[in-house]
């Protein structure tokens, strides 16, 4: 199974995939609803409300690419104010999470996150908000709590970046054994082409340690 080198990848495929066949997927399950409770104005009515959130959302992608952060919020807010239930809402609230954490509003960047990660329904997405949320965690100086946020099970293909910011953490609280320990299981799980090996790689060699430590611990 392919590896992501980053979340913003993960979300990017997400995206793709959803463009593609989320109209399909939709209207499959739209259509057993329909079956069962009646009523082709029920149907329409839902089909239209998809196809509105899908273009909001491709609006706001838009204003986001031009830099138009206003204008992306507002869009943003509408998406989660209407169509919350929809799965660019799930997106929507990754977005006004990047915008927030850019205008250092880490408390709004926060709330869109956990957001995300209650509501969302593909498991991706909560793990890309629950990463996310516990950068935004370690920002703040919580790092237990950070920490504690990223202690699940299985965090699937996103295992690299977790362990990756476990590594930083360790680094923030002055254990870099506990640093190293990370950045080595972060590589593993990495492919020798993944553009985020290198940088892993600089910051677990910058961890001052001796090199047969660094080698052998």
């Amino acid at each position: 199974m392919n590896v992501y080198a980053t979340e913003e990848e993960q979300v990017e495929a997400l995206k793709k995939w959803w463009k593609e066949n989320g109209k399909s997927v939709l209207g499959g399950v739209l259509i057993g609803v329909a079956v069962i409770y009646g009523g082709k104005t029920w149907l329409d009515q839902r089909h239209s409300h998809a196809e509105i959130a899908s273009a909001e959302y491709e609006a706001m992608v838009q204003d986001l690419k031009q830099d138009k952060n206003v204008e992306a919020a507002d869009k943003g807010a509408a998406i989660l104010g209407q169509y919350s239930d929809t799965a660019y809402g799930e997106l929507a609230a990754l977005a006004m999470a990047k915008i927030k954490v850019d205008e250092n509003d880490l408390a709004a960047a926060k709330s869109h996150l956990q957001w995300a990660l209650d509501n969302a329904k593909q498991e991706e997405i909560k793990l890309i908000a629950r990463l996310r949320l516990a950068r935004v965690v370690h920002a703040e100086g919580k790092d237990d709590e950070a920490l504690q946020l990223l202690s699940i099970a299985d965090a699937g293909k996103f295992a690299p970046a977790y362990d990756e910011l476990k590594g930083d953490i360790y680094v923030a609280k002055g254990d870099p054994k506990q640093a190293k320990t990370h950045y080595d299981l972060a590589l593993q799980g990495l492919e020798p082409t993944s553009r985020a090996r290198r940088y892993i790689e600089m910051k677990r060699d910058d961890l001052g340690l001796p090199a047969t430590e660094v080698e052998n611990s």
